[in-house]
This record gives C-alpha cells, sequence and structure tokens, in this order.
C-alpha cells in the first residue's frame, strides 16, 4: 500500500468533529409544523444548513468512497459522505450515497433515517418550485403540477411515517405527522384512527385534537369538531402551544357561527381575544361585536 495514493485502502476513521453515526438523525420531519391545514415547513431549514457549505478536502472524498468500495456493509463511510453531500446540498450525489447506503446497511438506523429525510427534502423542494410556478404563470398546466406536487409530498410523508412508526411504535408525535398526511389526501376516517391514539398522550393531545377536529369537520361533523377544537384549546396540564390554541379558538369560531351557535361562537371569540396578538386584537373585537349583535 502506497502511503502517498490517496486512494490505496484505508480503514475508515471519523473525521474530527464529524458526528458519529449514534449522533446522526432525522434533521427534516421534526421541521414540520401542522397548524396548519396542510403539514408545512415551520422553518426554511432543509435536511441540512444552507448558511455555508464546508469546504472538505478531495482527499477526504477519496477515502470515503474507497472505504465503501471496500467494505460495503460498513454503514458509517456512508454516513459520513452523506452528510458531506448535504451539508454541500449535492443533492444527487447524497442520494446516491444513501440509497446505496440503505440498500447494503438496511438495518442502520442513522442512515435510514437520513435518506428517509432527503427524501422528502426532494419532495418539499418540488413542491417549492410549483408553487413558485403557479404564483407566476397561473394555468390549468402549472395549477396540475403544483396539485401532483402537493400529492407526491402527501404520499412520501404517509410512506416515511408508517416506515418510521413501524420501526419506533413509542414515537406516538409520528402518528399526527402521519394524520395530517392523510387528511390532506382526503383519507379522514384513517387519520381520526391514529389521532385517537396520538390524543391519549398528554404531551400530544392538544396537537391530536386540533388535526381530529379538523378531519370531523371536513366529514360534516360539526358538533363533534366543535368538541375536538374546544379540547385543543382548554386543556390544561399541559398547556397547549399558543399557535394550537389560538387555532383551535379560531375554528370553533368558526363551527360555532356556522351552526348557530352563538352563545358558544361568542365564548370561544371571547376567548381569542385574550390570547391573540395585539396587531391581530382589533379584528378579534371586531368579529366579538358582530356576534354579539347577532340574534341567539
Amino acid at each position: 500500500m502506497d502511503p502517498s495514493d490517496p486512494t490505496s485502502q484505508q480503514p475508515y476513521a471519523p473525521q474530527p468533529g464529524q458526528p458519529t453515526p449514534s449522533q446522526a438523525g432525522s434533521k427534516l420531519l421534526s421541521k414540520y409544523s401542522d397548524t396548519e391545514h396542510l403539514l408545512v415547513r415551520s422553518g426554511a431549514a432543509p435536511v441540512a444548513s444552507t448558511s455555508s457549505k464546508p469546504v472538505i478536502p478531495l482527499r477526504r472524498f477519496q477515502e470515503l468512497e474507497q472505504a465503501i468500495r471496500h467494505a460495503p456493509a460498513n454503514p458509517e463511510p456512508y454516513v459520513e459522505l452523506g452528510q458531506i453531500y448535504l451539508d454541500q446540498q449535492r443533492w444527487v450525489d447524497a442520494k446516491r450515497v444513501l440509497d446505496t447506503g440503505v440498500q447494503n446497511c438496511p438495518e442502520w438506523e442513522p442512515l435510514v433515517l437520513m435518506r428517509e429525510d432527503l427524501v422528502l427534502h426532494l419532495a418539499s423542494q418540488t413542491l417549492d418550485v410549483a408553487r413558485t410556478q403557479h404564483a407566476q404563470n397561473p394555468s390549468e398546466k402549472t395549477r396540475y403540477d403544483l396539485d401532483q406536487a402537493e400529492q407526491n409530498l402527501a404520499n412520501q410523508r404517509i410512506r416515511v411515517c408508517g416506515d418510521r412508526y413501524t420501526r419506533r411504535p413509542d414515537e406516538k408525535e409520528i402518528l399526527v405527522i402521519w394524520a395530517v398526511a392523510l387528511r390532506q389526501l382526503g383519507r379522514h376516517d384513517e387519520a381520526i384512527d391514529m389521532l385517537t391514539t396520538a390524543a391519549a398522550e398528554p404531551e400530544l393531545r392538544a396537537r391530536a385534537s386540533l388535526q381530529l377536529g379538523m378531519c370531523l369537520q371536513s366529514l360534516q361533523r360539526p358538533l363533534e369538531a366543535l368538541a375536538a377544537f374546544r379540547k385543543a384549546s382548554m386543556y390544561r396540564s399541559p398547556p397547549p402551544d399558543p399557535k394550537i390554541q389560538q387555532r383551535a379558538l379560531e375554528l370553533a369560531t368558526d363551527v360555532a357561527e356556522e351552526n348557530r351557535l352563538i352563545d358558544s361562537a361568542r365564548f370561544y371569540a371571547q376567548q381569542l381575544l385574550a390570547i391573540c396578538s395585539s396587531s391581530e386584537r382589533e379584528s378579534v373585537k371586531r368579529r366579538l361585536f358582530q356576534l354579539r349583535e347577532k340574534e341567539l
């Protein structure tokens, strides 16, 4: 073995500062929020940071590629090389490495998580492009492309959540994300079953109840939806996230008014007034005034 040859076979060794495989994990699925009608990103962060692209010596790429060729059943080089490509936003190269890694090391969880996150990220990128194109040039074609991109992302989330929950059945939060994607595709009954299970977990019950109310609302079951929104907004321990509480109160007010439950609508609007931001206070006050003027 010639030590001056950077492609000569070397035992794999992580670079200093490189996350170990046990530290590598899911970075994208946790970036999603479910307080709106669709599962949308709560931040602009993709699979890896886009603030700067680290400069990696060419020798390191060669070492990792060589390590993969000589020991394809060792998952660690795939994780490191895949993370390098993700950090540099080289999505095609990252997918190639992670696809091969999962094929050769299907039981290595950090590698599987990275590939799942990349699949979601690429589908999200496609959706972003479709949204931009439709906004710039509205037409039947761009509308169709947008619909297809939305459905593709939802289907990818369903697949990833299903696989991930099979591996991690104790992580009930996956059920909420899974249910949101199902709801987006109109599969409300399946979503309701998952959300009912998730709502039994104290830390998830506000989120799950909000989504449950949305499903019931879509199924034209307003009284059940109203009860779910009420629960989502008024749990005491633990209290709901402020965004979830506000969204639940907004929807509860709408459902109550639409079904001529004016006293209830006034109550929810009053609760909403107490928690809304200063920029929203005037509009909520007007809504409350209109409700007070309505006959019971």
